[in-house]
């Protein structure tokens, strides 16, 4: 069908835009974006994604306040053909400038969440290492990210809270990812894979700024800590005309919450262009649950699933709850103070580390989905 984005010189098919290269369900266009005080009081995340051969379009924003409560609005709507209108419900995203200006707007709903704020990169944007995987026969992963550091100027409203926000105090990053991974709801089951052996997922994302360069790693692992997709970079802000440095991902030390697989601290170790290995040191503030952006890996709302033609719901969580963390611990992002070790005049910076670890991880002596770290 014929939209407002046909008029453009976009096309990479014969067909309109509305349909992709692929028929596999499983096809995604998402952003991301994160945003927080230095000091960890205010934590939000936002996610919209649309899913062309399911028909659906959803997004997600989550804040915790204070680490005590997690707030949650997500809407989900039936996508239709326009792909310029990036909204769902109250949520929706505009691209002010193209790799450098986004907005954010959630407008006043009943479910304790609102904002309007625009985020200005502060580096250009990392274009992560393309994502390929098979199970088996099948392509299970295939799909380009972009990265990038910036600050947020606007306003939030929680809870009956406002914060102005001002880019002198409010970091954050954002992503922005395409292609297939799994999305959306079970599919029927097929025939283990001929390779065999346990079935581990190990994922590790941190976007860093300091005052005067920004640092990016990420890392994926098998079940039996085999790294297969890995990337590290140590950037620099726009105006002073430097390139980036390519760093080497040579390991990570991570500490989980006792009888959890949720992180509770650690270290990344990288390797320089002449060989010298740096540290990276990540002390908390504040976590907060992805389960609650659609990142939900044992039952609830995830995003790529049909709801209805509009649906939207709000709820808060009880931090301190014990139950419900239980439910809720999967993916989890955690704000972090960072400095680092053997590269010079960085500082502290500030960033998150998104870290999930599914099935069997031999590292750490997992072998079933059910083992946890010891209490």
């Amino acid at each position: 069908m014929l939209t407002r984005l046909d008029d453009y010189l976009v096309h990479q098919t014969s067909d309109t835009v509305d349909h992709v290269a692929t028929g596999d369900r499983n096809f995604y266009d998402r952003y991301y974006f994160n945003a927080h005080t230095l000091d960890g009081g205010v934590f939000l995340v936002v996610a919209m994604g649309m899913y062309p051969n399911i028909g659906v379009i959803d997004a997600f924003v989550t804040c915790v306040l204070d680490g005590s409560t997690q707030y949650i609005v997500r809407a989900s709507r039936a996508l239709g053909s326009e792909r310029m209108d990036t909204s769902a419900g109250p949520i929706r995203v505009e691209v002010l400038e193209g790799l450098r200006r986004l907005r954010v707007v959630v407008a006043p709903n009943e479910h304790d969440i609102a904002c309007d704020m625009t985020f200005e990169g502060v580096t250009f944007p990392y274009e992560e290492p393309h994502f390929f995987r098979r199970s088996g026969n099948r392509t299970v992963m295939d799909y380009t990210r972009l990265t990038q550091n910036g600050r947020w100027s606007g306003a939030l409203t929680v809870a009956g809270r406002r914060f102005d926000v001002e880019p002198s105090t409010w970091w954050g990053a954002r992503d922005h990812s395409w292609g297939i991974r799994g999305v959306g709801g079970p599919e029927p089951p097929s025939a283990p894979p001929p390779d065999g052996g346990p079935v581990g997922f190990f994922w590790v994302w941190t976007p860093v700024q300091f005052d005067d360069a920004c640092f990016m790693y990420t890392c994926s692992e098998t079940a039996d800590g085999t790294r297969w997709h890995a990337a590290s970079e140590l950037l620099f802000p726009y105006g002073q005309e430097r390139p980036p440095e390519q760093l080497t991902v040579v390991a990570h030390d991570i500490v989980l919450r006792p009888g959890t697989r949720t992180f509770e601290r650690g270290t990344l170790t990288v390797a320089r262009r002449d060989g010298t290995q740096a540290l990276v040191r990540m002390t908390p503030r504040t976590t907060l649950h992805m389960a609650g952006a659609g990142y939900s890996y044992s039952g609830g709302w995830r995003h790529g699933q049909y709801q209805g033609p509009l649906v939207v719901e709000g709820e808060a969580w009880d931090l301190r709850d014990r139950a419900l963390l239980q439910r809720v611990q999967g993916q989890s992002e955690t704000i972090c103070d960072y400095t680092v070790e053997g590269i010079d005049g960085l500082g502290t910076g500030h960033g998150i580390i998104e870290f999930l670890l599914l099935g069997a991880y031999e590292p750490y002596g997992f072998r079933q989905w059910s083992d946890v770290a010891p209490a």
